[in-house]
């Protein structure tokens, strides 16, 4: 196992299943995140990994094991990033690392503008910044436009 000095583990982390670790690390190095901990097995595959991306963000993940009942796929799970950066240039980062993106820069109702990049494996990466804070009068407005009566 190989381990640099990172900041704790935050209180929420979650866990992808993933077809190919090894390249699952590869994709998250293109959105800036950095590979944590990488632990292998014998036979030098990996079984499980760590990136992160600043002080608050971390991702574990590790291979498929369908005979435990762990498979890979989003299924439709969405994992939001909030980003002290500008999530244009990390857009732009990942466009030009081949990254696949589902949802384009888009500025959102509640004060946040976004980007989707989809994994391999289908999982949706959503990265956000806010850009404005919205008043809960403006929100009241904002959904009754998205979601009208």
């Amino acid at each position: 196992m190989t381990q640099q000095e990172f900041p704790p583990m935050p209180a929420m982390t979650p866990s992808l299943t993933v077809t190919d670790p090894q390249a699952t690390l590869a994709w998250f190095g293109k959105l800036g995140f950095v590979t944590m901990v990488e632990m292998a097995m014998p036979d030098g595959s990996l079984m499980h990994a760590e990136v992160g991306r600043g002080p608050a963000v971390r991702i574990m993940l590790g291979p498929a094991a369908p005979e435990m009942g762990r498979l890979a796929g989003g299924g439709g799970m969405t994992l939001y990033i909030t980003l002290q950066e500008s999530v244009d240039a990390l857009h732009d980062q990942a466009v030009a690392g081949g990254v696949a993106i589902s949802q384009p820069p888009t500025d959102q109702f509640w004060g946040d503008r976004t980007f989707t990049a989809r994994h391999p494996d289908g999982y949706e990466i959503m990265f956000a910044q806010n850009t404005r804070v919205v008043t809960p009068e403006e929100m009241a407005a904002a959904m009754k436009q998205f979601a009208p009566a």
